[in-house]
């Protein structure tokens, strides 16, 4: 009886890759809130960016940029990151700023084109001016 090394290395790919899909939204949560951190995130800073229409994709570093590329490379997208994903992902760390972007609308829309703007720039898709 043979063994297929082949097969045995597809499988494990296979289960690997369910397994990174699994983790992925812990993974990603847990940057989000480590940016934050990073970035000293406060209702007030957010106000100013939603005012200022800052883009956040802007503010992430080269190594930032890869890490979240190689996230969505070993899932396949980063569909599950969604306004309710990130509100959910900070509401712990940052009640004040998840309370900004559930109740004022001009913040979700803004916080929508984040999003938007990290999918497309994990996509090699140039991010236009809002």
């Amino acid at each position: 009886m043979g063994f297929d090394l082949g097969a045995l290395k597809r499988y494990a790919g296979a289960a690997g890759t369910g397994l990174m899909k699994q983790v992925a939204p812990g993974i990603a949560g847990g940057f989000i809130n480590e940016l934050f951190h990073q970035w000293h995130v406060d209702v007030a800073k957010i106000t100013k960016n939603v005012q200022d229409n800052r883009s956040l994709w802007d503010e992430l570093r080269t190594d930032q940029r890869k890490q979240i590329g190689d996230l969505s490379q070993k899932v396949g997208n980063l569909d599950f990151i969604t306004p309710e994903f990130l509100i959910n992902s900070i509401k712990k760390d940052f009640p004040g700023v998840a309370s900004l972007f559930l109740n004022w609308p001009e913040a979700a829309e803004w916080l929508a084109r984040q999003i938007d703007d990290l999918k497309a720039g994990v996509n090699g898709v140039e991010l236009q001016s809002h």
